[in-house]
């Protein structure tokens, strides 16, 4: 899959645009604070729907109601126009003009951002390395992203019950139910998605860290898929107290082992940005398979925090993908297009 061209309306800092890409390395140079990364978070918005923001007026240019990005792109089957539409608290996507709910643009397009934040996913929250899969099992699984929304619902739903003073016990169990038949269908794929993408990453790992550790990644439930009806109904009273459920998908973590030892708890920074490059490689090879092509790879500041051997393996990843966007503070070897950005301006250079 190629992308043929990018345009934004008031996103960020950037201004009204449109940028035409080819096949191979592009390069997106400035200063920090220019809009580097504003451009990349624009291209994977419009390619996946995925915005990593807590409220989406933050990203809508400071005076203005709304923002829009859009790209269009090239497959096998022909070319696609996807549009993303930004106001307060939503989001609004079409296809070709026709409106489509978000999550459906995973279906036409596919793209993998590395930043250096991924070291997160080692010594962050479990909420990040939960996104981390859920985010990957979603694209790889339109379905797995539908019941995700159906049994967070579901949680909030029976959280509300829970907080009540009183209830019927008829109450809880109409949710009880949906709960478990959501929960388990989701630890199954989850499940063999995390087969696939741990032989991946460690193989990743292998080549980019050597022999010296191994890294393996985990599953670890709040509850055993086959004992979670027996779990929820243990953990009643815990639930009463806290308001709130207490075991389920929602809880679990993709747990990262480094030799057997916890990562987030001995991974230097140097060895987090190793485990999250090498996670994100194995994200682009998965997206590969399940397309048939490719995904769009997208590198944000390619030189930071990262020692030579692994900037090199970095940039082989960008030559050898059909089509690469890096941005940094210097140009990228082997870029064939380049843009200079100065406060969201961009130029062909």
């Amino acid at each position: 899959m190629l992308l043929r061209s990018l345009s934004t309306l008031n996103f960020r800092n950037l201004e009204p645009n449109k940028l035409e890409f080819r096949s191979g390395v592009t390069a997106i140079i400035g200063g920090n604070g220019m809009g580097k990364s504003n451009v990349l978070e624009a291209i994977f918005l419009a390619l996946t729907g995925v915005l990593d923001v807590s409220k989406l007026e933050t990203v809508v240019l400071l005076g203005q109601k709304e923002a829009f990005v859009g790209v269009e792109i090239e497959r096998e089957d022909g070319i696609s126009k996807l549009e993303v539409g930004l106001a307060p608290s939503k989001k609004r996507a079409k296809v070709d003009g026709v409106t489509v709910r978000v999550a459906e643009l995973a279906r036409h397009a596919s793209a993998v951002l590395i930043r250096p934040e991924d070291a997160d996913l080692v010594h962050g929250s479990p909420s990040l390395r939960r996104g981390f899969l859920d985010a990957l099992v979603s694209k790889v699984s339109p379905r797995y992203g539908q019941l995700v929304q159906q049994y967070e619902r579901v949680v909030q739903q029976r959280n509300v019950i829970l907080k009540l003073e009183r209830f019927e016990d008829t109450m809880l169990e109409v949710w009880d139910e949906k709960l478990l038949e959501y929960a388990s269908e989701i630890m199954r794929l989850r499940r063999r998605a995390m087969n696939r993408l741990t032989d991946l990453a460690r193989e990743a790992h292998t080549q980019l860290a050597g022999n010296q550790k191994v890294l393996d990644l985990k599953l670890l439930e709040t509850a055993r898929l086959d004992d979670l009806a027996v779990h929820l109904r243990e953990k009643r009273r815990e639930e009463l107290a806290r308001g709130s459920t207490a075991i389920g998908p929602h809880r679990d973590d993709l747990e990262v082992l480094l030799s057997g030892s916890k990562a987030a708890d001995y991974a230097s920074r140097g060895e987090a940005r190793t485990i999250a490059l090498a996670m994100r490689q194995a994200e682009y090879i998965l997206l590969s398979e399940k397309f048939k092509e490719p995904p769009v790879l997208l590198i944000d500041d390619f030189t930071a925090e990262l020692d030579s051997s692994r900037r090199d393996y970095l940039l082989n990843m960008a030559a050898n993908a059909p089509q690469a966007i890096v941005t940094g503070t210097e140009s990228p070897p082997r870029a064939g297009v380049s843009y200079k950005i100065e406060h969201g301006k961009l130029e062909a250079i």
